[in-house]
């Protein structure tokens, strides 16, 4: 039973790919009792790349944990009935179609607002409404070019612009729908009305700017790549080690000394080009040039012990399996298995919020498409032979047909 902040809220999805379904993923961990509506051929995701066992995606598996299926066909008015009849029970309604799709539909904020006024109706899209994007598709590849990340991550300013290696446009529009969402509900607790939230991944590129748009402002000019160093402060990058990378530098002018100490090359505090970051920044490649061949003398493990035992600013580079499986992750338990229906024991990301009171719990594993319909269904009332019939009009699809 779920003992989380958010337990007794109702959520019902209406999303496919990543940035909606994650945010469903976070409030079911906290929670909130979820229950994703996909199409009767299911969340586009579940087709996509080539990360199978047993029929199902792993990219699927990853973030649609925690959640109750049901498979509808919204484009049918038996459909369109069932969602509304989901509706009128619910705290939340989260969808990331393209805008103007779920009026269509007739499940737009002004359709269900009517039945439901405490109704929080979130929309994720990728460009909002403005009319020349709002019907452009967008995923976060593209956002991500657009969203000025791809300008910023290369090796050099020389280097062809690269994808960063997360989704983050995606991730990040996720958790700020995740807030929004947890604040709407507040409010309404003093209001008592619910209200629309929408919010765009093009957006979050901009407020993902962070420091980088702090040195546009100060130069008007786009800030260039700088590889795995940091663009305004030296040393403070990867640097490559006897058998593989890590992260460590000296994040200010009273961290040089023991930066120095610590590698050995007391001899750079008389240097006077060094002397202060200012300096550093001038006289960037010729130092880490130096630099990355005092780093290549000894490991990676190494040279951590001795940072450590310096509280010197570092961290090893490591890949997904060495850090899942890290003596820190593992004392946080955000790694937890669940009993997919399928698959057996399936390890998923829990939500990684900690409270004193209200315990953060993964709920169950992905769902199975259509493994919930007739549960559902059951649950608003509806006879087994009344979902039978849907099943063989096609209004929804159920993992095993029901058996009367």
């Amino acid at each position: 039973m779920s003992t989380g902040p958010l337990t007794g809220v109702k959520v019902i999805e209406f999303t496919h790919w990543l940035a909606a379904p994650y945010c469903g993923n976070i409030l079911s961990d906290l929670g909130a009792s979820v229950i994703k509506v996909e199409s009767i051929s299911g969340d586009q995701v579940r087709k996509t790349g080539s990360y199978y066992k047993e029929g199902e995606n792993f990219l699927y598996l990853a973030y649609n944990h925690g959640k109750r299926g049901i498979s509808l066909d919204l484009k049918k008015e038996e459909g369109k009935k069932i969602a509304r009849e989901l509706l009128q029970g619910a705290d939340v309604l989260l969808e990331n179609f393209r805008p103007g799709v779920m009026n269509k539909l007739g499940l737009g904020y002004e359709d269900v607002s009517g039945l439901n006024p405490r109704l929080i109706y979130c929309s994720v899209s990728a460009f909002g409404n403005t009319p020349e994007y709002a019907n452009r598709p967008g995923m976060d590849p593209i956002i991500q070019g657009m969203g000025a990340a791809m300008s910023m991550t290369a090796a050099d300013e020389n280097s062809p612009p690269l994808l960063p290696g997360v989704p983050i446009a995606d991730n990040s529009t996720a958790f700020m729908a995740f807030g929004a969402i947890c604040a709407a509900l507040y409010e309404r607790e003093k209001s008592g009305k619910g209200q629309k939230i929408e919010l765009n991944l093009i957006d979050m590129m901009v407020l993902n700017l962070s420091t980088r748009f702090g040195q546009y402002l100060a130069t008007g000019e786009n800030p260039k790549p700088m590889g795995n160093q940091h663009s305004q402060v030296v040393p403070y990058q990867a640097f490559p080690t006897q058998d593989g990378w890590m992260m460590a530098g000296a994040q200010a002018d009273h961290a040089w000394e023991p930066f120095c100490r610590a590698i050995g090359q007391e001899q750079l505090l008389s240097i006077e080009k060094y002397s202060t970051n200012t300096d550093r920044v001038i006289h960037r490649e010729e130092l880490n040039s130096l630099l990355n061949e005092v780093f290549k003398k000894k490991t990676t493990d190494e040279w951590c012990e001795i940072f450590k035992e310096r509280n010197i600013l570092h961290g090893p580079v490591w890949g997904i399996g060495e850090l899942v499986n890290s003596d820190v992750i593992q004392d946080h338990n955000i790694i937890v298995d669940t009993e997919h229906s399928k698959l057996g024991t399936l390890p998923v990301i829990a939500a990684p919020v900690h409270y004193s009171r209200t315990k953060v719990k993964v709920q169950s594993a992905a769902n199975l498409l259509g493994e919930h319909t007739a549960e559902i269904l059951t649950e608003l009332g509806y006879s087994a032979g009344e979902i039978e019939h849907f099943v063989s009009q096609g209004v929804v699809n159920v993992h095993e047909r029901l058996t009367v």
